[in-house]
């Protein structure tokens, strides 16, 4: 009994910690005398297959899996039948040598899969988790009490893969967000309720590496190099994550950070947030900074100029020296042509982006990316 509740713990441990369910299964296999086993998911849908975690099984059965082999395993589709949390001895081998003689060379004979115990946890229209164990031709077969002993996991293993599976979707959403952020083009830091730094994206990391204006210590707290504009920074950071949601004048504070080696000064723009990212947890009270270095070219991948107006890379570097401030002589030196070219490849520019300026090019390209919506 008490093998099985330090079992239980394992079970657990696994919900919040994937890579924690391969012990699992080995936990399992030594709980119940299998020589090797696995816990299997068809999640229909996120169209994820595969196992989550395997025991005694070698890495190729494994891969097989998420390639859909399971449509082929009898033994999955005997489990597919199965009443849920009912565990019992599915299979004997020496029993479907004839029935089934391909199965029997190529998967049970040769992982010496000689015995099968399994059970299922989930079976529905959202997807299909079981548990099979295996035993060797030599050993005896799955008892009773064996099965027993798997039924009573029966209800832990069903709460700690449904918490596996929101930790799961959580992660996805985590990372989703992240990706979309990193790919923003203005500096963004985010700001929780406490003044730590728990999100930097890449743009703002490369921003502060330049501008030692801002920093973010060891304690993640946001430090400013001059002591009264961080005292400054921490009234607002304070202020703004206490803000009255309804109070439009608490929002969008500016200030502006200086350094004695940079000539400008580093701008930040400081929003209150609804719910500020900590970990894969929103809570609400968080600051989001956006960082502009007017020392900073402003860039855009030509690739993004070429999917969102059918630029060429030649315009595509034209539209980015005007947005950085360049006059069309500027251009026309730094590319080496003649100003009639650059006017020209304006024209073509103009044509694409749907406007009649230059002015017009500067403002559509530099408004999607001052702030997020």
């Amino acid at each position: 009994m008490d093998a099985l509740l330090d079992f239980v713990g394992e079970i657990y441990e696994a919900s919040y910690n994937p890579g924690h369910w391969d012990d699992v299964a080995a936990g399992l296999c030594k709980l119940l005398k299998a020589r090797s086993g696995a816990i299997f998911l068809d999640d229909h849908e996120g169209r994820i297959r595969g196992m989550i975690g395997a025991h005694g099984l070698p890495k190729p059965v494994r891969a097989a899996y998420r390639f859909g082999m399971s449509k082929y395993d009898h033994t999955f589709q005997l489990q597919r039948r199965e009443p849920l949390g009912k565990a019992r001895q599915l299979l004997r081998a020496e029993d479907i040598r004839t029935e089934h003689p391909f199965y029997y060379r190529l998967i049970l004979k040769p992982y010496d899969i000689g015995f099968l115990a399994a059970m299922n946890v989930y079976n529905d229209e959202e997807w299909h988790v079981g548990i099979g164990l295996h035993r060797s031709f030599q050993a005896a077969p799955f008892s009773d009490d064996d099965c027993l002993i798997l039924q009573r996991l029966y209800p832990h293993f069903k709460r700690a893969l449904r918490i596996h599976k929101e930790f799961h979707r959580l992660r996805n959403r985590q990372q989703t967000l992240e990706s979309a952020l990193g790919r923003f083009m203005t500096g963004l830091i985010i700001v929780d309720p406490d003044g730590n730094a728990i999100y930097c994206n890449p743009v703002a990391e490369a921003i502060l590496s330049r501008h030692q204006a801002l920093s973010i210590n060891g304690d993640r707290r946001l430090q400013a190099h001059y002591p009264q504009e961080n005292q400054r920074l921490r009234t607002l950071l304070a202020q703004l994550a206490t803000a009255d949601r309804q109070d439009i004048s608490t929002h969008d504070q500016a200030i502006g950070l200086n350094h004695p080696d940079r000539k400008h000064a580093l701008n930040l723009m400081l929003a209150p947030l609804a719910g500020a990212m900590t970990g894969t947890v929103q809570t609400t009270g968080g600051v989001a900074l956006y960082l502009c270095d007017p020392d900073t070219s402003f860039h855009l991948p030509a690739e993004a100029l070429r999917s969102l107006y059918d630029m060429t890379p030649t315009e595509a570097s034209v539209a980015m020296g005007l947005v950085n401030g360049l006059s069309t002589m500027q251009i026309s030196e730094q590319h080496g042509v003649s100003l009639e070219t650059i006017r020209s490849q304006l024209k073509s520019i103009y044509l694409k982006m749907g406007v009649n300026k230059q002015q017009d090019v500067i403002r559509t390209l530099l408004s999607g990316v001052v702030r997020i919506g």
